[in-house]
């Protein structure tokens, strides 16, 4: 009799084995993300790249993603979910080799658009794959596993772990670290596939997704070049207008192909569900709290408080390994606690840890950055897993699939935008701020002239003086520009939360009221 290896989808280990290889592979494109975030600079200075091009090491790579993802279920369905997930990690794998590699700006860039076409099949497909592998009672607990090891797990290891070979190695580093994790992994999937053909044969909406590629592509890169000092004429540069136009034409084509398509790649029935609608909004709104406020309290911890890389990212850890454990905390609560009321909680949570950001300042100390970046973590822990459950939740059984895609798609987009959001409004607030603390520098006020005083002996002449006041007027400027960025998105959430809360309510009324 043949003995059944662990590869088969019959032997007891088989689940196990599928649930670590999708939670590594996840963990590895988290880890790329957020490797140029705090390794930016190392980047930059080795490359020579001007802050322009630094911008887009991060934006092509969540482009990469942005605009795969859709497509990622309908070459799963006609190609097997094994063998695309597989040739997902492949070309995830070869872009890293390229980056880790690369030494011209263009090469880094491709590289990074490869590395992002792949995490692009890895997200959804992984979910979906691992979905199919558990036992239906085991789902649950291998979805808050997937969010708190792959999600938690790769900011919690990835930004130290760049932060350290960007301060005493090479930024390269990580990249080449993926390459073995990245071939075992797409080794094991390979093995455990199934020979058989595949039974789904629906037409690929390809109208919808160019008109959706052009949509994420041009508006993307028209907000990314709109705010930054290079642009002529800013936002009413004749490009940027060009840009905002096509992504207006082609919004609007992409929802008219999407309706008529049988088989869309966004399926915008799904949106006639208001839980769903108010959950993937949630959804949107996490992403962006997952990848682009941890890139923003790095960016205050490195420009504004002056911290070495590698400290940066120990410090910034505590946010990725608090959202892992209570992920992991959540699985257990909901078995009693309604997953609405986990919902409810975890967003509050998150929106207070947003309002917190007010406090900080270029005086603020370790403890108080670890108490918040600790908070933020806990509330997108509680909140994340339950959110994609409470959306799930009345979905037809044969739009699972598509409902997982879309709300994997919605939280990488909400990344994408989040830090492009952040940027364009941090730049506002900052030019706000710099007139407001500029006002107080001033020859006839006598607070400043005893500021001057108090620190003349400290420095060799009175400009000196003067042009550290004014760095530092400058630095907490900056600093009050991130932290209004922040607390506008605490508003956004708190009001979405509000408005959920309230739904929920009223539906439970109704619900009574009818029995």
């Amino acid at each position: 009799m043949n003995s059944i290896g662990p590869f088969s989808e019959e032997h007891r280990l088989y689940p196990l084995i599928i649930t670590i290889n999708v939670i590594l592979t996840t963990l590895l494109a988290v880890m790329s993300a957020v490797t140029t975030i705090i390794a930016n600079s190392s980047i930059q200075g080795e490359l020579a790249l001007s802050n322009t091009d630094a911008i887009w090491l991060t934006t092509l790579y969540l482009l990469g993603v942005n605009t795969t993802v859709p497509t990622a279920t309908w070459f799963a369905s006609h190609f097997g979910y094994k063998r695309m997930y597989t040739y997902g990690v492949l070309i995830f794998t070869i872009g890293s080799a390229i980056a880790g590699f690369s030494h011209q700006f263009s090469i880094l860039a491709i590289a990074r658009v490869i590395e992002g076409i792949g995490a692009g099949f890895i997200f959804p497909i992984g979910l979906g794959l691992l979905v199919q592998s558990l036992p239906k009672e085991k789902v649950p607990l291998g979805l808050n596993l997937y969010i708190g090891g792959a999600f938690g797990g790769g900011l919690g290891l990835g930004i130290p772990l760049a932060g350290y070979f960007a301060q005493y190695g090479s930024w390269r580093s990580v990249f080449l670290l993926i390459i073995p994790l990245g071939l075992l992994a797409s080794l094991s999937c390979w093995l455990s596939r199934k020979k058989v053909a595949s039974t789904e044969s629906y037409p690929f909406d390809y109208r919808g997704f160019i008109c959706f590629a052009t949509f994420i592509a041009s508006l993307l890169v028209g907000l990314t070049l709109a705010p930054i000092k290079a642009t002529n004429e800013g936002w009413r540069a004749p490009h940027i207008i060009a840009l905002f136009t096509l992504a207006a034409v082609s919004f609007i084509a992409t929802i008219f192909f999407e309706k008529k398509h049988p088989h869309p790649i966004l399926p915008l029935i799904l949106f006639k569900d208001p839980i769903f609608s108010l959950s993937s909004t949630a959804i949107f709104l996490l992403g962006m709290s997952l990848f682009a406020s941890v890139s923003v309290s790095i960016d205050y911890m490195l420009n504004g408080l002056h911290y070495e890389k590698f400290v940066t990212g120990k410090i910034a850890s505590i946010y990725g390994l608090a959202m892992a454990t209570f992920t992991i905390i959540a699985n257990q609560l909901i078995k009693f606690i309604p997953v609405p009321i986990m919902t409810i909680t975890g967003l509050s949570i998150l929106s207070y840890s947003y309002f917190l950001n007010n406090e900080l300042s270029f005086l603020t100390g370790v403890d108080q950055v670890l108490w918040i970046l600790l908070i933020r973590g806990i509330g997108i822990g509680l909140s994340l897993g339950p959110t994609t459950l409470l959306a799930l939740h009345g979905i037809s059984s044969e739009l699972k699939n598509s409902a997982a895609t879309l709300l994997t798609f919605l939280r990488q987009v909400g990344g994408t935008y989040g830090g492009t959001l952040i940027a364009i409004f941090s730049i506002r607030r900052t030019i706000f701020h710099t007139a407001r603390f500029g006002e107080q520098i001033n020859n006839q006020l006598p607070a400043y002239k005893n500021t001057l005083q108090n620190i003349y002996d400290k420095f060799p002449d009175q400009m000196s003086a003067k042009e550290a006041i004014v760095k530092n007027v400058l630095n907490q400027a900056y600093i009050q520009g991130l932290n209004d960025a922040l607390i506008a998105f605490g508003y956004l959430t708190a009001t979405l939360t509000a408005a959920l809360a309230l739904f929920l309510v009223m539906k439970s009324f109704k619900k009574t009221a009818k029995s």
